[in-house]
């Protein structure tokens, strides 16, 4: 299940102002559910980076016009806090489409961990670097070309210093000449010793320093998703 579960992150394409490159391309995004809504989380700075918003993303066109921003307890810090998350809206889409699209359901508690749980035996990785050699537009050919960078094989998982926030060490972080920007935004998953691919947080930073991943803990996200579901289930209409 974890290869098909990672075929559904895709990279932050989105549309420009600009009539002379109308497309371009920055970080990760993937998919999550919360019982029947099904969300598209990246990070917050592969948007504001660029100036863009978030709702411009081609992830399913056009996006629903719910942003929900993280809502997490007072923290020394806001590192985590670069999340953006975005409501697929079944009015617009259609429930078949949003069906088609695999991704864990939160709202099952068995379905998240804290990367540093015992149940978490390995780590996988999927993102989008920008300078993957097959990874671009080409606007004579008008052609989107999207390379993914896949890995696993996890060395260490510690708490970092910042509030809700994981260090990760992998085997092989990224292929061998290509730069981690663009991985910014991608699901952490783990793998249980069920074999089962639980969520444990996106990635938001690389330290070359130290060759690790800062990544969000899924605690945040999770919490951030139950919070919009039950404000929505007090709304009249039940959105």
């Amino acid at each position: 299940m974890i290869d098909n579960l990672l075929s559904s992150t895709k990279p932050v394409l989105y549309k420009t102002t600009s009539e002379q490159w109308p497309y371009a391309l920055s970080g990760t995004c993937f998919p999550l559910r919360f019982k029947d809504k099904l969300y598209i989380v990246s990070a917050f700075h592969c948007f504001s980076n660029y100036e863009i918003e978030p709702k411009q993303l081609f992830y399913l066109s056009p996006i629903d016009d719910l942003q929900i921003r993280p809502s997490c307890p007072t923290a020394g810090d806001n590192k985590h806090q670069d999340q953006v998350i975005l409501r697929v809206s079944p009015l617009i889409h259609g429930n078949d489409e949003i069906d088609r699209i695999l991704a864990l359901d939160v709202s099952d508690i068995n379905n998240s961990a804290i990367p540093t749980s015992d149940k978490v035996r390995d780590i996988v990785l999927r993102g989008y670097p920008l300078d993957a050699p097959l990874h671009g537009i080409d606007f004579e050919k008008c052609s989107i070309q999207m390379q993914a960078f896949v890995t696993n094989g996890c060395l260490e998982v510690r708490r970092s210093q910042f509030d809700y926030c994981y260090y990760i060490k992998m085997i092989k972080p990224i292929s061998d000449g290509m730069s981690p920007n663009g991985m910014s935004g991608s699901p952490v998953y783990g793998v249980s010793s069920s074999g089962a691919p639980v969520f444990c947080g996106m990635i938001i930073e690389y330290f070359s320093l130290t060759a690790e991943y800062l990544i969000i803990g899924p605690e945040v996200i999770v919490n951030c998703l139950m919070k919009q579901h039950c404000e929505a289930q007090l709304e009249p209409n039940g959105a």
